[in-house]
This record gives C-alpha cells, sequence and structure tokens, in this order.
C-alpha cells in the first residue's frame, strides 16, 4: 500500500497538464504520449502488474523513439536547430537505456520497472523540459 501511495503522490508531478502546451504540435503531441507513458507505468507498478504488462511500455517506448525522436530530428535538420547533434545524442541514449531496460526485464532483474520510472521521470526533467524547451523556442522564431 505504501508505494501505491508513493506513486499516486508522484502521478501529479508527472501528469500532462496544459501548461506544458508548446504551441508547437507535433512536440506536444510527443509530450503528451511520453506522458501517458509514464502514467502507465506507475498505474501498471501500483497495481503490481508491471512485470506482466511490460511489454506494452516497451512496445510504446519503442513508438516513441521510431515516430516523434525521428520526427523531431528531421524537423531539427529542416530549420538548421543548432543544437542538433546534442540532441541526437541524447535520444540515442534514450534508445540505449530503454534497450537495456528490456534486456534487464528479460533477464528478470530485480527493480527494472521502477529504475525505468525514475530514468523516464529524469527524461521529462532533463530533456523534455530543457532541451525540447529550447527547440521550441528556437522554431518559434523560426515562425513555426
Amino acid at each position: 500500500m505504501e508505494l501505491a501511495n508513493t506513486l499516486m503522490d508522484m502521478e501529479n508531478i508527472y501528469a500532462w497538464n496544459e501548461e506544458y502546451n508548446t504551441g508547437v504540435k507535433f512536440i506536444d503531441e510527443q509530450h503528451q504520449y511520453f506522458f501517458n507513458i509514464i502514467s502507465t507505468l506507475k498505474e501498471n507498478l501500483s497495481a503490481g502488474v508491471c512485470k506482466e504488462s511490460a511489454s506494452r511500455i516497451f512496445f510504446s517506448l519503442a513508438h516513441y523513439a521510431e515516430h516523434y525522436l525521428i520526427q523531431e530530428e528531421i524537423y531539427f535538420k529542416d530549420y538548421h536547430f543548432p543544437g542538433i547533434k546534442e540532441h541526437k545524442r541524447l535520444h540515442k541514449e534514450f534508445i540505449r537505456r530503454v534497450i537495456q531496460f528490456q534486456v534487464d526485464y528479460e533477464k528478470d532483474v530485480a527493480e527494472t520497472c521502477r529504475t525505468m520510472l525514475a530514468y523516464l521521470e529524469g527524461w521529462v526533467d532533463n530533456h523534455i523540459l530543457k532541451y525540447d524547451k529550447e527547440a521550441v523556442e528556437y522554431f518559434r522564431e523560426k515562425g513555426l
């Protein structure tokens, strides 16, 4: 019960709300999708079913990487975003970590779901709210 209460308290911190809207449709869509992944993972942890439902989380993360991160990089290239090299490096590291979480999960490494949740929340703090925010400002200057 303690884990469930802790996850519920944290739910509001990493739940999508309107103040996260950037006004750039494709970025807002990818951020909402990512917040939904975090919400689902928290619900699964709270319900004690992470092990049974992890494949859906991995599928959602692969979809996020294949569709949204690549789309973001295409925009960066098309609009000559000056931070593209660092942004792509961060995206590659994200993909590497997700693959490692899947490997750990398949090996039944304890706490994989909790570790993954902490990493995904860190991605919100350190990437979405930092690097993506800088990109949005750049896109706005370019008229997107």
